[in-house]
């Protein structure tokens, strides 16, 4: 198998898992802000669905267009195995985007269950606790995802 064809493989595995989680998410948002009588949550929950399924879309139909934009040409052949070293890179980038992808959705959800709440007089101590959590976590996926290279002389030094 190519790596072209593990990358295309790879992202239709993840428009599934971001369809699951797109619709757990709107639907338990949709039904928080029905419960808070925002008039403006149909309104917020289909423009995020749209653009999901838009997104979706994309990554379902064109994954080896992806995969070609995200792998240089060279790589469309079998290559021989990789260093150590470029593994662990790799490992940390799929890690840090693992990361950013189970990190990001709850993020914009406390967001916006803030602003639903801005004008009650409930306590949002939870979600902004939660959002700064969730903030936490993005930076760290960033560094796991554009660090890499510096994750990898941290951990080389560490077993040395």
């Amino acid at each position: 198998m190519s790596p072209h064809q593990t990358v295309a493989v790879a992202v239709r595995l993840f428009a599934v898992w971001f369809a699951i989680y797109v619709m757990r998410e709107s639907s338990s948002f949709y039904f928080q802000g029905r419960a808070q009588r925002d008039p403006y949550v149909l309104v917020i929950v289909l423009a995020i669905l749209m653009l999901a399924v838009a997104f979706i879309a994309v990554l379902w139909f064109f994954p080896r267009s992806i995969a070609q934009g995200l792998l240089p040409a060279a790589g469309a052949q079998p290559q021989p195995p990789a260093s150590a070293d470029t593994w662990l890179a790799m490992g940390c980038g799929l890690i840090g985007l693992w990361l950013l992808t189970s990190a990001l959705p709850p993020f914009i959800r406390n967001s916006l269950l803030l602003y639903l709440y801005r004008s009650d007089g409930s306590d949002t101590t939870n979600l902004r606790i939660g959002l700064f959590y969730f903030a936490a976590e993005l930076v760290i996926a960033a560094w796991l995802i554009c660090g890499a290279n510096g994750f990898r002389k941290i951990f080389w030094w560490a077993r040395q």
